[in-house]
């Protein structure tokens, strides 16, 4: 049973390769061999995470396969001789839906998510959302610049989504 949830996250994480983690990103670490290690790591406020025999790690702004280097290397430094880890995002940092929207809040980001799926899982627009008026702020983007899109765009994990009222 092991085995095929491990599968299961692999499967899920492969659109992950090339995703830099954040804030609030869940990560599942294993190392082969040793069941005490595999953890559930949560991203904290200023990008870290702590792990056995390593503690605190910088995992903000690199990808999983970047993270899983660093912890080989970290752990063939007087720990294991050969370890082998496997490192997925287990759940993505939420995102945020604003405006005129039945239901706004934070919802669980899934790849593939679109303006449009988002706004089916905050239950639909109001009587007076602007179908025009739907504006984007990505989380990474380091500036918070709104970008106006449309219902297709797509949305990354983090992502603010605004939508305004029509006046007519």
């Amino acid at each position: 049973m092991r085995n095929i949830q491990l599968i299961f996250l692999l499967i899920l994480s492969l659109p992950a390769l090339s995703y830099t983690i954040g804030e609030g990103d869940v990560l599942h670490v294993e190392v082969y061999g040793e069941p005490e290690l595999a953890l559930d790591l949560t991203v904290d406020s200023r990008g870290f995470v702590e792990y056995p025999f390593i503690g605190k790690l910088q995992v903000k702004e690199e990808t999983v396969e970047s993270i899983k280097q660093e912890i080989v290397l970290m752990l063939k430094d007087g720990y294991f001789v050969n370890p082998q880890v496997t490192v997925v995002i287990k759940q993505y940092k939420p995102y945020y839906i604003q405006g005129e929207v039945r239901s706004p809040g934070s919802y669980p980001f899934e790849v593939g998510m679109t303006v449009r799926r988002a706004i089916a899982k905050a239950g639909g627009l109001t009587e007076r959302a602007s179908k025009k008026k739907i504006y984007l702020t990505h989380a990474n983007s380091g500036a918070s610049k709104e970008i106006k899109v449309d219902m297709d765009a797509s949305i990354l994990s983090g992502d603010v989504i605004l939508i305004k009222e029509s006046f007519f």
